[in-house]
C-alpha cells in the first residue's frame, strides 16, 4: 500500500509541476490539497504502522488506524488560523485515508471506527473561535450626588473683609446673629428660598437694611453664587 501511495504522490507532483493546463486557481488548489492529504497519510503510515503484521486481526487494525486518524486530525490543527480552507483540508483527508486503507483487512470495522472518531472530534473545531472573548464588565454605577448633597458641600463663602462689613452694617455688630443666619442660609436648597428667608425673617429684624443697599447687594450676590 505504501508503494502504491508513493507512486500516486510522484504522479501527482509531476502533474502539478509539468502541466500547463492548471491555469485556474480552484483546480490548482484541488491538486495541492490532494498532494497534502496523501503526504500526511504516508507520513503517519510509516510512523505508526511499521510494527503491524500482515496477518493481524481486524480489531488490532481498527485500533491502530484509529490512532493514525487521530494523529492526522491533530496534525491539521497546525494549519494557520488565517487559512480559510482548514475544514476543506481536514474532511477530505479522512476520505483519502479511508480510500488508501481499502486494501487492509477489516474494511467494515474500519468504517465504524472512522464514524465514531469523526463524531468524537467534531471535525476538530477551533477552540479559539468557539470561545467567546471576554467582554469588559460594565462599570459599576457610582453614587450620583443629589442637589442637596452638592449644596451641602458648597457653603456660602464670605471673606474676612466682607464678614466684618456685613456684621457692622447689616447685623448691628451682632456676630452671633450673622453666624446663625449664615448657617440657616447654608441649609436652604434654592436661591428662591434664600431670598424669601432674607426678605421675610432677616431684614425685618434689622430695620429692613435701609440705606445699606451696597452691602445688601454684596451679601445677596454671595448667597446666589452658592447655587451657580
Amino acid at each position: 500500500m505504501k508503494r502504491k501511495l508513493k507512486e500516486e504522490l510522484l504522479k501527482l507532483s509531476t502533474d502539478i509541476i509539468t502541466s500547463r493546463g492548471l491555469k485556474e486557481l480552484p483546480e490548482l488548489y484541488e491538486r495541492a490539497r490532494d498532494l497534502y492529504e496523501k503526504l500526511a497519510v504516508l507520513k503517519f503510515i510509516e510512523e505508526k504502522l511499521n510494527d503491524v503484521q500482515i496477518d493481524v486481526s481486524k480489531s488490532e487494525v481498527a485500533s491502530k488506524f484509529e490512532s493514525i486518524a487521530s494523529a492526522v486530525l491533530n496534525e491539521n490543527k497546525s494549519v494557520p488560523e488565517s487559512n480559510p480552507h482548514e475544514e476543506d483540508i481536514i474532511v477530505p483527508g479522512i476520505d483519502t485515508i479511508k480510500h488508501m486503507v481499502s486494501e487492509m483487512p477489516g474494511g467494515e470495522e474500519l468504517e465504524e471506527v472512522l464514524e465514531r472518531l469523526i463524531a468524537k472530534n467534531d471535525f476538530v473545531k477551533n477552540d479559539k473561535q468557539d470561545t467567546a472573548p471576554d467582554l469588559p464588565k460594565p462599570p459599576k454605577p457610582g453614587h450620583s450626588k443629589s442637589l442637596n448633597d452638592t449644596l451641602t458641600a458648597r457653603k456660602i463663602s464670605v471673606g474676612l473683609n466682607d464678614r466684618l462689613a456685613f456684621v457692622k452694617h447689616l447685623f448691628n455688630d451682632d456676630m452671633d446673629a450673622f453666624n446663625r443666619i449664615l448657617s440657616k442660609l447654608n441649609d436652604l436648597d434654592s436661591v428662591e428660598h434664600s431670598v424669601a428667608y432674607i426678605r421675610d425673617e432677616v431684614k425685618p429684624g434689622f430695620n429692613q437694611w435701609e440705606g445699606k443697599d451696597e452691602y445688601e447687594a454684596r451679601f445677596m450676590e454671595l448667597i446666589e453664587r452658592r447655587f451657580n
